[in-house]
């Protein structure tokens, strides 16, 4: 993974180095977030998503030209993520945990863009996403915990993110993107009898609106 985030720093330079005038703008919107949960016991594994729930995202986009058409687009977000799980207790009652943890998020995007006879611009593109957990809470049966210690969520999260949208002439953006998790983000003990892996990851949705400044006709 250090290769990894080494490899990330080196382009995001290589692409500040030999940019064109970068802009700057704002964007906040809904998150659409769930969880997947993989259990492996005695040899088996088995796949449960949770109950998805919506939460919100907000921060800065810097949009750095590297061509006419392509772009380096990373964001800096404070973004709301989780699920909510329903079960059983030992008694046969039902039970519903809902988990909300919130990270500072890092989409590093290469986006293609499309500038029409209007003026209007379709961009898209794809990239890693980087998370760093910095709070949230577990409930349960009016019980309320932080998710990010000792036998909780892991801080560190990276996913896949996938975006599209549309800027207006004004610089006004609508957009949305997917992000699957592809990190294990728990760090607890096996909580099931002969358990011998368990695995959270995160996955969201995000519909966004958005403001570009220093907009140039082209």
């Amino acid at each position: 993974m250090k290769k990894i985030l080494l490899l990330l720093l080196a382009v995001s330079s290589i692409a500040l180095v030999s940019a064109q005038t970068p802009r700057f703008g704002i964007k906040a919107g809904i998150n659409i977030a769930n969880q997947n949960v993989k259990l492996t016991y005695m040899g088996m594994s088995a796949d449960q998503n949770g109950d998805a729930i919506v939460g919100f995202h907000i921060g800065g986009v810097a949009d750095i030209p590297l061509s006419p058409q392509f772009s380096f687009r990373p964001e800096l977000l404070l973004s709301g993520k989780g699920s909510k799980f329903n079960g059983t207790d030992d008694d046969g009652n039902r039970t519903e945990a809902e988990i909300r943890p919130y990270y500072l998020e890092v989409p590093l995007n290469f986006v293609y863009r499309h500038t029409f006879p209007t003026q209007l611009q379709f961009f898209g593109g794809f990239g890693p996403s980087i998370g760093y957990g910095i709070f949230g809470k577990g409930k349960s049966g009016g019980a309320s915990d932080d998710v990010f210690q000792d036998g909780g969520y892991k801080r560190f999260d990276f996913g896949f993110n996938v975006l599209a949208g549309l800027e207006l002439e004004s610089g006004l953006t609508f957009s949305i993107n997917f992000t699957p998790g592809l990190a294990n983000i728990y760090d607890g003990a096996d909580v099931v009898a002969g358990a011998s892996d368990i695995k959270f990851k995160n996955t969201n949705v995000g519909i966004s609106i958005g403001y570009m400044f220093a907009r140039k006709a082209q």
